[in-house]
């Protein structure tokens, strides 16, 4: 079966979907007062602490007139992007090595099981802090997930970790990221430290009794990467394809297409077999992908219109009837001498001759006829006069 697809070109880069809302934090519901205590005013996300989510996790945005903005401007680091971003303690020294803050938000959608989903975020650790750690993951659930005290870690494996060492850059953006294959169902994804104090890794940094990092940009996305080129396609003569991948940005990823371009994208103007090589460094993934294009006439019988036609009922040409009619998408207006329509018709219904029920008076008639081709979808108007006779 031959399938026409009718593709100008275009240079729309295909993008993952990322299932994370407000994944900047840069929408919330009231500016924050003091920054601290207030994620919850970044809907949808909570600090996963049961009734009202309010929890000690921080929101933190430049909208603010006194702690928020205040709270940027006394770090070396501005937000990785806009102008918000959460913070959360890993752990507090002196008082409680166990205390652990949360960030959750509910994803836009559940995971399909056995499908490679990839999760980052970005950390900075600001230059008031103190302590630099190594513990903080991301663990997708399947059940909203609550943490019933503060001075204990949620009980979980995250199926994301960690795996760059201490975590202590005061002046850059830091990436966390992993990917893995999910079980089914899950749709929550929880930010924090899930280890034990005995497995907590961190190094003294300042005088501050606390482990505190700021959180931005949140990406979570289905990474299977299946037909990552679309299906094998027909064009129409004349027509391009821009095959341009989906991928995860800023993730280190290159390309290897059939010819030996390195390119991102790759613009198809002749039929062939296209193939691609991708890598994504950052998650260590990758994948190949290959389409088969090829190309065909796409014109359609020219549409034939009669110059008159003779409603007698004898069978023999009594509708104003078109040629090749099929092949368009077709709307048909007759107008009498006076400019009064008296006929209006869509595609094969044909006009009859008739106007309210009965014969209109023989002589010539004014059409406009607009027919877009079914195949390549050009649209065209087409004006002229028929003569009704007997």
């Amino acid at each position: 079966m031959l399938f026409l697809t009718v593709i100008s070109f275009t240079n729309t880069r295909a993008q993952v979907i990322n299932l994370v809302p407000n994944a900047s934090f840069e929408e919330f519901t009231q500016c924050p007062s003091s920054g601290q205590g207030e994620i919850y005013l970044a809907f949808p996300w909570t600090a996963c602490t049961g009734s009202g989510h309010t929890g000690s996790s921080d929101y933190i945005n430049a909208c603010s007139s006194d702690f928020g903005i205040q709270f940027m401007l006394s770090s070396v680091q501005q937000p990785k992007s806009g102008k918000a971003y959460a913070g959360i303690a890993l752990f507090e020294y002196s008082t409680c090595l166990n205390c652990r803050e949360y960030l959750e938000v509910e994803l836009k959608d559940i995971f399909k099981k056995d499908k490679k989903y990839c999760g980052e975020f970005y950390i900075s650790f600001p230059d008031f802090g103190s302590y630099a750690s190594a513990n903080i993951g991301m663990y997708f659930s399947q059940i909203e997930v609550i943490q019933t005290s503060l001075a204990a870690p949620i009980p979980y494996i995250p199926q994301i970790k960690n795996t760059n060492g201490i975590l202590k850059d005061t002046i850059n953006w830091m990436k966390v990221n992993g990917s893995f294959i999910a079980t089914g169902g899950e749709q929550y994804l929880v930010i924090g430290n899930f280890d034990s104090s005995q497995y907590v890794n961190y190094i003294t940094v300042g005088s501050n009794t606390n482990s505190r990092y700021l959180i931005d940009d949140v990406l979570v996305c289905e990474c299977s990467f299946e037909h990552i080129l679309g299906n094998d396609t027909t064009l129409c003569n004349g027509k391009t394809l821009l095959l341009a991948p989906a991928t995860i940005p800023n993730s280190n990823t290159t390309y290897q297409w059939q010819n030996g371009s390195t390119d991102a994208s790759f613009l198809v103007s002749q039929p062939g077999i296209y193939s691609v090589s991708i890598h994504i460094g950052d998650y260590n993934i990758t994948v190949t992908d290959s389409i088969t294009v090829n190309y065909a006439d796409c014109t359609s019988p020219t549409l034939w219109i009669p110059n008159s036609f003779t409603p007698n009922g004898d069978g023999l040409n009594d509708k104003f009837e078109y040629a090749n009619a099929e092949n368009y998408i077709i709307k048909t207006y007759i107008y009498n001498r006076w400019g009064q329509m008296v006929f209006e018709g869509e595609n094969t219904n044909f006009w009859n001759g008739t106007f309210k029920g009965k014969l209109v008076p023989l002589g010539v008639y004014a059409y406009t006829i607009e027919a877009m081709d079914r195949i390549g979808k050009i649209q065209k108007v087409y004006s002229g006069r028929v003569t009704v006779v007997q």
